[in-house]
């Protein structure tokens, strides 16, 4: 089973809006993918430190969710530092919803890193 935790601007799952800000975004949502790659559950979590975070709080809040992969609009490069050491991959760019941002990464579309190009 794979975790993937997409970035949201809101609670509403899957029909939710993706946050371009991966620091700020006020929810997480937590797809569980089956050796299929369907997508067997979800969850969405608030963001504990939407308003206020030290650096790593967010990255190992997301761990603790057993995640292996998380999928933001944007991410700062010590983000980036603090997932690699905890063995999550990165994946930025994301301009989608969150279901179209999961379907376009379970397909291969949304890939790689872009970091953002503003002062963390």
């Amino acid at each position: 089973m794979k975790k993937i935790v997409l970035t949201a601007n809101d609670d509403r799952g899957l029909a939710g809006e993706m946050s371009m800000h991966f620091g700020h975004c006020s929810h997480f949502l937590l797809a569980e993918i089956d050796a299929d790659g369907k997508v067997v559950d979800t969850q969405v979590h608030a963001n504990p430190y939407a308003e206020h975070h030290e650096p790593g709080q967010i990255p190992e809040f997301i761990h603790s969710l057993g995640a292996d992969v998380v999928v933001a609009g944007g991410m700062g490069a010590k983000a980036i530092q603090w997932f690699n050491q905890l063995g999550i991959q990165v994946v930025t760019g994301a301009r989608l919803g969150v279901a179209e941002t999961l379907d376009a990464y379970l397909a291969g579309a949304v890939t790689g890193i872009a970091e953002c190009d503003h002062k963390h």
